[in-house]
């Protein structure tokens, strides 16, 4: 790489980095996207793109997902929810599926064809935006790097050294969801998403699906409910004592209350937080390629405008930011009320859950 000057640096190669990256060098900006990993690269997550923001933008700003990305099945006929001591409940609702390792670098290549140069491999040490110019030091092939921007875009997830490098003070509870990958399938309909909530509370919970020969189980609560996925196993067809192919995770930044109380905002000057970074995680159903996608747009319009203006970007893109934060809001609330149908039992946090779900998919 010859130069190290630039006119945004975005770190993380996820939807929302990939989205932004793209849509600074199509404003012609010189771009740098910075991955911490080698690419392609995994990432704990279902890979459904659930909401209409993630559909339109993918579309709009990626194309059409070629058949090869998507999993085995392409395409869930919907959600299935099981409450504990009640019937079932369905949600028609038409997903795309992929591993997040595809459909990433699908993206990732796009990115490439518009002009950004991507470095992998890379970790960020620390982001110093005191002056007129950031500097991002980075670290790779056992040596330590400096590029310098007017901008930086922050999309490196829940664990995102930028937020911890601008706000040190910054105070956070995460969630730790996990993610079991299982040879073999599960004797359950396989082209839906499978909720369950063994103790008739909305949390703990985990989801059961399928993609090609594998079965996954998803949940922050995989480890205290161990007992009752081995029994949906057997019921279902499966040893209760199979071992997974693999164990991973991840960290979740828990910082809704924050967003919307305004004690936390996710920019400082020229450097913005989006996605995961950000803490922009949808309650409820914690879906993230979403708001991933959406925040990583408003922060590339953000740049460009403060570019011809003349001016900081944190403004502008707190200010686009707020239909987001009004839509965790109105999740938030969906969720705690959640925990009062629990309350009532099982039939009313079973249809309180499904019209949640179904309110959350077509909202965002």
């Amino acid at each position: 790489m010859k130069s190290t000057i630039f006119d945004v640096i975005v770190v993380g190669s996820g939807p929302g980095g990939s989205a932004a990256a793209k849509k600074c060098a199509e404003k012609g900006l010189k771009t740098l996207l910075l991955e911490k990993k080698k690419l392609p690269r995994d990432k704990v997550c279902s890979g459904m793109i659930m909401g209409p923001w993630a559909k339109i933008i993918i579309r709009e700003e990626f194309g059409n997902i070629p058949p090869e990305i998507l999993a085995d099945p392409c395409f869930l006929s919907g959600h299935m929810i099981h409450v504990a001591g009640t019937p079932s409940r369905i949600i028609n609702w038409r997903t795309p599926i992929a591993w997040r390792r595809d459909l990433d670098f699908w993206m990732n290549q796009k990115v490439l064809d518009s002009g950004v140069e991507i470095l992998d491999g890379v970790k960020v040490i620390r982001v110093d935006n005191s002056g007129d110019k950031c500097m991002v030091v980075i670290k790779g092939g056992g040596k330590q790097h400096e590029f310098r921007s007017r901008f930086v875009i922050a999309a490196d997830g829940g664990a995102s050294a930028v937020r911890k490098s601008i706000f040190p003070t910054l105070k956070i509870g995460y969630s730790a969801p996990m993610r079991e990958c299982y040879h073999g399938s599960v004797e359950i309909e396989r082209d839906y998403i499978h909720w369950f909530f063994p103790k008739a509370r909305p949390r703990p919970r985990f989801d059961l699906f399928h993609k090609g020969e594998f079965f996954l189980i998803e949940g922050s609560g995989i480890r205290v409910l161990r007992e009752e996925i081995q029994k949906v196993l057997a019921t279902h067809g499966v040893d209760p004592e199979k071992k997974p192919l693999w164990r991973d995770g991840c960290l979740m930044p828990l910082l809704h209350e924050e967003l919307i109380s305004g004690d936390f905002s996710p920019a400082k000057g020229n450097v913005l937080l989006v996605g995961d970074a950000a803490g922009l995680v949808f309650p409820v159903t914690f879906e993230g390629i979403g708001s991933a996608l959406k925040s990583g747009v408003l922060a590339s319009e953000s740049v460009a405008e403060a570019m011809e203006y003349g001016i900081k970007a944190d403004a502008r893109y707190l200010k686009k930011l707020r239909p987001i934060l009004k839509v965790i809001k109105d999740f938030l609330n969906l969720q705690k009320g959640l925990e009062a149908a629990s309350a009532k039992g099982a039939v009313v946090l079973a249809e309180a859950l499904k019209d949640a779900y179904e309110r959350t998919g077509q909202i965002a």
